[in-house]
């Protein structure tokens, strides 16, 4: 492959010496274009995760730094850490520690969990392992814990309680055998232990007492000495003649704040090993040899320095001009010529804004320095109020490389020199940082969500292979055996074949020879031949160059070369195959810059991928995820030998050209074509199937599913880690409205969707049933987390793709509505076995509200609940819970809302379906208008119950009432009471009315104006009386605001035209007509109103209206009734005269 010649200067261990940890780094001749004609059938593999948290976000801090990569790093978490992680109570403090040496320590509550996160080839160490800390009454820190890794046997261990009591493991895989004692600190309390070999541990006080632990080999005694400084005028005048003659600042005295103590670097001729002390106001340089006593060589006020540079680069004044000018030194960190150390200062004549920078101190010399060597300010400021002084302060520094990284528990601010400056915040909610350290070069973070990740300057990561300098790409050369026949190359360039030509500008460009790729580049595809098609020959072209590359035979491997002339060779080890796809995976990523520096890369399109067009960029990065999931696989391949290997020859079996060559093995045949990775999933499964049918106690069959899950989630979680970790790498290109199925996601029956469904329910149907243990459960349930995860990410990748596509709208909704079908079939089954805070990882990050508002109810956690109201505010989460308590009836709950709900409470109870609640949540919040105005416009839809809306509508006047300015709605205050008289007169109907409606009075339906006339007046009240006319007569005046369209005087002509009809007016009257006519309902429902006050000129039409009638029929022609009414009508004038 091509794999870069180290640029370290030291000696590195031969590959071949036992248990070297620098094989790696040996010089390899790696194949990069084997001919198609020599090509051995092979087979896939996948990755497992960097972090084994079983979900990773596509990114895990905010995206607004283009400055730095956030990976995932190390080896997967162990279940014991998730499991802490997971299930630790929320006021249970988790610290963490991250060594170089490649250990790592958790610490919460009394419990300490050590793991190695960074396996180094030809090491046996614990996994993980948990250990019990000392009683104390006080919370235990990551910071009081020394892990001392060892190159022959497992880590020892070293933990110390606040109240310096001192417990010693000699080999932490056995937690029983321990040695303990107490360090004698005098009501002092510990702050931090460090591995300080080869003489032990330093133990530093909160008061910058300083104790050196040291231990015993192969016992588990440990002893506790005390640090001092030599005292008396002459201590170390020999070496410090100079300071003490001119004057050097008095010695500190103990008990200053203690801040930080950093280890320097082991003088071997010396037998000796300085240390720095970050106390008070000042930095101490201890020594501790083998030939003499502890020395404190000297001592520095680092403040002063600090004070005068800050004050003259922020202000631009004197420091001894600012009384007002207060400054703290914060952590400190070695760095390769001295120490490095963070501080703030604010002026509080001024601004009170702090300022943060870093100051440089060089501590090479023997003679203590008098100046700061670099000084650089931080962007980063902040307000200063004495109460939060604390929080001001609570950053930490981590110096890898070149790059400083100041951090507290949400954010990260990276500093290079003068003009490289980032900011990098955690994006997830309640995610935060729980330690740091570094693993060579590399900041190591550890968040609470996302386990370990790290950054990395991205101009760095991101450099082409063609831009580094000649003699790297010299040393190149020296891995690829047709990168050193340079007439090969120039054979291939001047070749008929486009692949060939295609190789040998690559090659070109791996050594050095840019100009000459970029003419055989221009030759192959020049700018003027037609793109329009969506597959070129171009993108053929690259994606077989593609997987030529990751299907290439090791040639750095003699076996392969012996094999392929027949001839037997030695067996291959592990080692051996994992550098080999290290080299694909770093040979991938040339190519990549390759495209992207000729420019080839955005003139890519599509190419037919598993019977559907895949952008072409899409399907290099699957090849790139490939070969991440092989190595992945190897990884976990000593775990899981004996599945591994049976799978292994099941895929080689069914392949038909899959000969196995002598000296040969089958994994070697396997790794090699690594574009085959998939086909393994389907052998595991069957390998499953053949072993739960055979005669296995529940027991194994449980552990067989298990090991199964376990290979499946680290396999494709490594694939798709890297796709969610490079997704920006493989971006670019016109947009060409795809349709993108991940390999992950492939469907049909042999696809890897159908596989992981089914296994999913098998595992949920038939192993956690079987699982009795908690541990096992626990397993269990995680490995389903990530199998749902692989399953669940690939639906969104195809769901995001549909959704650039307009015209495949009815696509996108059929997906996505199975898409949510099978989101729940997953979760459900967690949420059944009450695994909640699994669930809610799915649910958070596949945005299943549903479950998640489930979680919140059944564990009863409001907090939680308003958590996801403020981290899914832009994703109508506040909207769906409303209409969640509607469905299941909870109004009560959904009025119960916390105030901060208001504003989106408020609009969604002003929808149609839900008005009718919203004025109680007026009334709650003491919004009486608002509450009077939805009461009344709901009373005024209100049609079907006439009982409900008199109670809206005096609800309705009582909140106006009661509003803060209740004469302003008086005007609406006598429209509701026209309303309630309307109401009266419909409950004032007569009851042989109502029954002959079939109505029921307390459930009436509310009528019109005109229906209550009509029935007062009309045939259904047989009864009516000169009170019933009456009362239509009263209902006109009502008219106008409820049924403007009605015409007023049409209806009072047919009211009194229906009271004349009550009576016969046919008959000759004998006596006086007066008397006739009093006897009649027309002339009684006269008197009455005319005896009520009304005026009988509005009251009753004219004369000549109603002797014209129609409505009276035949009646307005017969005489005797014109008399009568003509005789009454003058009657009634001569009164009124």
């Amino acid at each position: 492959m091509f794999t870069p010649r180290p640029t370290g200067t030291r000696a590195r261990a031969s590959p071949f010496t036992p248990g070297s940890q620098r094989a790696s780094q040996t010089k390899r001749s790696s194949g990069v274009f084997t001919p198609q004609s020599r090509r051995l059938s092979s087979l896939r593999s996948h990755t497992p995760s960097k972090s084994n948290r079983s979900l990773q976000t596509s990114q895990i801090v905010d995206d607004v730094s283009s400055q730095h990569r956030v990976e995932s790093f190390g080896v997967p978490l162990p279940v014991l850490i998730t499991e802490a992680l997971t299930l630790a109570d929320r006021n249970t403090e988790i610290t963490v520690n991250v060594d170089p040496s490649g250990w790592a320590w958790l610490v919460g509550g009394r419990k300490l969990f050590v793991w190695r996160y960074k396996q180094h080839p030809g090491t046996r160490g614990v996994l993980c392992k948990e250990l019990t800390l000392p009683p104390s009454d006080l919370a235990h820190s990551a910071e009081r814990v020394c892990v001392i890794p060892s190159d022959n046997q497992p880590a020892a261990c070293v933990a110390v309680s606040p109240e310096g009591v001192v417990r010693y493991w000699p080999n932490i895989a056995y937690e029983s055998s321990t040695g303990e004692v107490s360090a004698e600190l005098k009501g002092e309390e510990c702050a931090c232990v460090i591995n300080f070999q080869p003489f032990g541990c330093l133990l530093a006080t909160t008061t910058s007492s300083l104790i050196l632990l040291t231990t015993t080999p192969g016992q588990n005694t440990i002893m506790c000495q005390p640090l001092k400084a030599a005292q008396g005028m002459f201590a170390g005048i020999g070496r410090r003649m100079s300071s003490f003659i001119f004057g050097a600042s008095p010695m500190q005295t103990m008990g200053a704040p203690f801040q930080a103590i950093v280890p320097g670097d082991e003088d071997e001729e010396e037998m000796s090993r300085p240390f720095f002390v970050l106390s008070g106001t000042h930095v101490q340089k201890w020594e501790i040899s083998n030939s003499g006593p502890e020395k404190l060589l000297y001592q520095v006020d680092v403040d002063r320095l600090f004070r005068e540079t800050l004050a003259r680069r922020t202000w631009d004044l004197d420091s001894v001009q600012m009384p007002q000018l207060r400054s703290w030194l914060i952590d400190m960190k070695t760095t390769v010529d001295g120490v490095m150390l963070l501080g703030a200062g604010v002026n509080l004549e001024t601004d009170s804004v702090v300022h943060y920078a870093l100051a440089t101190l060089s501590t090479e010399d023997e003679d203590p320095p008098t100046a700061l060597d670099d000084f650089m300010t931080l962007e980063h400021t902040e307000r200063y109020e004495e109460d939060t002084e604390m929080d001001l302060l609570d950053l930490h520094l981590l110096v890898p490389d070149s790059t400083a990284y100041v951090y507290d528990k949400k954010v990260i601010f990276a500093k290079q020199g003068v003009s490289m400056s980032d900011r990098l915040e955690l994006q997830s909610a309640g995610d935060q940082i729980l330690g740091a350290g570094r693993y060579g070069e590399t900041a190591v973070f550890f968040s609470s969500t996302h386990g370990l990740f790290c950054l990395s300057s991205a101009a760095k990561l991101e450099q082409s292979i063609l831009e580094e300098s000649a003699q790297e790409a010299l040393s190149r050369s020296e891995v690829s055996t047709l990168a050193t026949s340079r007439p090969q190359v120039a054979e291939m360039g001047a070749s008929d074949d486009k692949s060939a030509r295609l190789k040998a500008a690559f090659i070109n460009s791996l050594n050095g020879n840019l100009p000459e790729a970029q003419k055989i580049v221009t030759d192959l595809f020049p700018l003027t031949d037609a793109e329009e098609e969506l597959t070129s020959e171009m993108d053929k072209l690259v994606t077989m160059l593609s997987r030529d590359l990751i299907d290439d035979y090791p040639t750095s491997d003699p076996r392969w070369a012996e094999s392929l002339r027949n001839d037997s060779a030695g067996s291959t080890t592990s080692l051996i195959i994992l550098q080999q796809l290290k080299d694909k995976e770093k040979a991938h990523e040339y190519l990549i810059s390759f495209l992207k520096r000729l420019e080839l890369w955005d003139r890519l399109k599509a190419v037919s991928v598993r019977d559907t067009m895949m952008s072409t960029q899409l399907l290099l990065c699957e090849h790139a995820e490939k070969v991440a999931a092989a190595v992945g696989l190897r990884e976990l391949h000593s775990d899981q030998s004996a599945i591994v290997d049976n799978c292994i020859r099941r895929v080689l079996e069914s392949m038909r050209d899959a000969n196995i060559p002598a000296g040969l093995s089958p994994a070697d045949v396997f790794y090699r074509e690594v574009s085959r990775v998939p086909e393994i999933v389907s052998a595991l499964l069957e390998y499953e199937d053949e072993s739960l049918s055979s005669d296995l106690s529940p027991k194994q069959c449980v552990m067989i599913v298990s090991s199964v899950n376990g290979i499946l989630e680290g396999l494709l979680h490594s694939g798709l880690q890297y796709r969610q970790s490079r997704a920006g790498v493989f971006q670019g290109g016109a947009d060409r409205q795809l349709e993108y199925i991940p390999w992950t996601s492939a469907g049909g029956s042999r696809g890897i969707r159908t596989m992981l469904t089914r296994q999913y329910m098998l595992t949920i149907e038939s192993a956690v049933p079987e699982a009795r243990d908690i541990e096992t459960q626990g397993v269990l349930f995680q490995q389903l987390l990530g199998l749902a995860d692989v399953l669940l990410d690939g639906y969104k990748s195809q769901l995001v793709s549909l959704q650039q596509c307009p015209r495949r709208q009815d696509q996108y909704n059929q997906l996505h509505r199975k898409y949510e079908q099978e989101r729940d079939k997953l979760i459900s089954p967690l949420m059944d076995h009450e695994q909640y805070e699994r669930a809610a990882t799915l649910a958070e990050k596949y945005f299943d509200f549903e479950n998640l508002v489930k979680i919140c109810e059944l564990t009863k956690n409001e907090e939680r609940l308003q958590r996801y109201t403020q981290q899914f505010a832009d994703k109508g989460f506040s909207n769906f819970l409303f209409h969640w308590y509607m469905k299941e009836g909870k109004r009560g709950r959904l009025l119960s809302q916390p105030i901060g709900t208001d504003s989106d409470l408020s609009q969604f109870l002003n929808s149609d379906n839900t008005r009718y609640l919203s004025w109680l949540h007026d009334i709650g919040t003491n919004n009486f208008d608002k509450a009077h105005e939805t009461l009344f416009d709901l009373a005024q839809g209100e049609t079907a119950f006439l009982a409900k809306k008199k109670t809206l509508l005096s609800l309705s006047k009582l909140a106006a009432l009661a509003a803060d300015d209740p004469e302003s709605l008086e005007e609406n205050v006598e429209g509701i009471n026209d309303e309630l008289t309307l109401i009266l007169h419909q409950e004032q109907l007569p009851e042989e009315v109502l029954e002959t409606l079939g109505m029921d009075p307390a459930n009436m339906g509310v009528m019109s104006t005109t229906e209550l006339i009509e029935l007062y007046v009309g045939d259904k009240n047989k009864m009516a009386s000169e009170y019933d006319f009456k009362k239509a007569l009263d209902l006109l005046q009502y008219l106008d605001k409820a049924e403007g369209g009605a015409d007023l005087n049409d209806l009072k002509l047919h009211i009194w035209c229906r009271a004349i009809l009550r009576d016969n007016w046919t008959n000759t009257a004998d006596g006086d007509p007066l008397d006739v006519i009093r006897e009649t309902v027309f002339f009684k429902t006269i008197d009455l109103a005319y005896t009520e006050g009304g005026d009988l000129e509005d009251v009753l039409p004219c004369q000549e209206a109603i002797l014209s009638s129609e409505e009276l029929g035949a009646c307005r022609h017969n005489s005797n009734f014109q008399y009568l009414i003509k005789a009454g009508y003058e009657h009634m004038k001569n009164i009124m005269a």
